[in-house]
C-alpha cells in the first residue's frame, strides 16, 4: 500500500523540494512555465526542448558562460534534466534568398 501511495505523491519526502519531485506536466508544459522567468535573466537568449543523453531535456541558451546562470537555473526541473548551452548572441537572420 505504501509503494501505491508514493506513486501518487501522497508520502512526499520531507526534504524534497519542487524540483526533485516527477512533474504531473509534460517536459513542453515545464519548458513553456519556466522561459518566461529563464528569458528575464541577462544572459538568457532562449529555450528549447533536445534529447540530452537519449533522454528529453529542456536546453536553455545561453549569450555567455555565467557561474550566476549555473546559480540561477537548476540541473532538474520537475524531474527533467535542464542543460545550459553557450550559444553566443542570436541574431535575426534575413529572408531566404
Amino acid at each position: 500500500m505504501a509503494a501505491v501511495l508514493a506513486g501518487c505523491g501522497l508520502l512526499a519526502n520531507e526534504n524534497e523540494t519542487p524540483e526533485d519531485q516527477v512533474s504531473q506536466r509534460s517536459i513542453q508544459e515545464v519548458q513553456e512555465a519556466f522561459t518566461p522567468e529563464w528569458m528575464e535573466l541577462p544572459w538568457v537568449v532562449g529555450t528549447g526542448l533536445a534529447l540530452c543523453d537519449g533522454e528529453p531535456c529542456i536546453r536553455v541558451f545561453l549569450a555567455r558562460e555565467s557561474p550566476e546562470a549555473r546559480a540561477a537555473i537548476p540541473e532538474e526541473l520537475e524531474g527533467y534534466p535542464v542543460e545550459l548551452v553557450v550559444t553566443g548572441p542570436f541574431e535575426p537572420r534575413g529572408p531566404p534568398r
